[in-house]
């Protein structure tokens, strides 16, 4: 009987400190946070729990000064739809990089111009997205969704910046199907 009160007071503790990790990541979200800072509550939650996913990341070999850069991989994802990187989606990448606090001279940054030039794998993106979802949860389903929608804009807004000649016209999106395959698929698991 005593080893049940130990056992239910640890597990007591334990709730206590996972929903202290979501509340800091909550509030990190709705500040619109530094993706670092963002990053590193995003960190401490895996951490508590989903250790297995936290581990993933660790095996992609992202650290906490990438892990700004990490959490933009559905950008990198939609550059690359196509099977190139257009310099025009690279720019769009970068710039929205950068409006999200990763400095030029950051490792972070560095990452981006490194996925930007080699094709990351598949595992990558989809752990990223994983991430993302896990971060995302945290959030009331309103907020939630307008996260994700956040995120699509910033992944359309990386597909249209190579657009074609259709779209410069204003007679089309500019978003290729392989693009919206892709928007399509990051959507859907972000909200699954």
């Amino acid at each position: 009987m005593p080893d049940e009160i130990f056992k239910d007071r640890e597990r007591g503790f334990e709730a206590e400190w996972a929903n202290r990790q979501n509340a800091e990541l909550l509030e990190k979200l709705r500040q619109k946070d530094t993706l670092e800072a963002i990053g590193k509550a995003l960190a401490e939650k895996l951490r508590a729990d989903d250790p297995a996913l936290l581990q993933r990341v660790i095996e992609l070999g992202v650290t906490a000064d990438t892990g700004p850069a990490f959490l933009l991989a559905p950008l990198v994802q939609i550059a690359w739809a196509e099977g190139k990187v257009a310099e025009q989606e690279r720019e769009a990448v970068l710039g929205l990089a950068t409006a999200r606090g990763i400095a030029a001279d950051s490792p972070a940054h560095a990452q981006l111009v490194e996925w930007l030039r080699k094709r990351p794998s598949d595992e990558l993106f989809d752990t990223a997205v994983d991430v993302i979802k896990a971060g995302f949860a945290v959030l009331p389903p309103k907020e939630r969704e307008e996260r994700v929608a956040v995120l699509a804009t910033a992944c359309k807004q990386v597909a249209e910046a190579s657009g074609n000649l259709w779209h410069r016209f204003g007679l089309a999106s500019g978003v290729s199907n392989e693009e919206y395959a892709f928007l399509d698929e990051i959507r859907s698991k972000l909200r699954g």
